[in-house]
């Protein structure tokens, strides 16, 4: 019975890191891995200003490098080990 709980709430962690990822890199501190999360965080706005910056001279197809990292950073914080040590009746 306990094996179930631990899953389900492994679970629901993993699912909270990966909403908190809509800003990359708060999902990576949320399970512990601050420097990761920082450097996440650093890079977002220079890869939406690269993606933003080469729109025109792509053709647009430059708009799917930071919806690309945007969906790493995602399910890179969804499969993250969590190095936390959260309380029982917290997510």
């Amino acid at each position: 019975m306990q094996k179930i709980e631990s899953e389900s709430i492994k679970k629901a962690r993993n699912d909270v890191a990966a909403i908190q990822s809509i800003l990359p890199g708060l999902g990576h501190i949320y399970k512990g891995h601050y420097y990761q999360g920082v450097i996440w965080m650093i890079l977002s706005p220079v890869v939406f200003y690269v993606g933003a910056v080469l729109f025109l001279a792509t053709g647009g197809l430059s708009t799917l490098f930071p919806l690309i990292y945007w969906f790493l950073a995602i399910f890179n914080a969804y499969i993250a080990e969590d190095h936390r040590k959260h309380h029982i009746g917290i997510l």
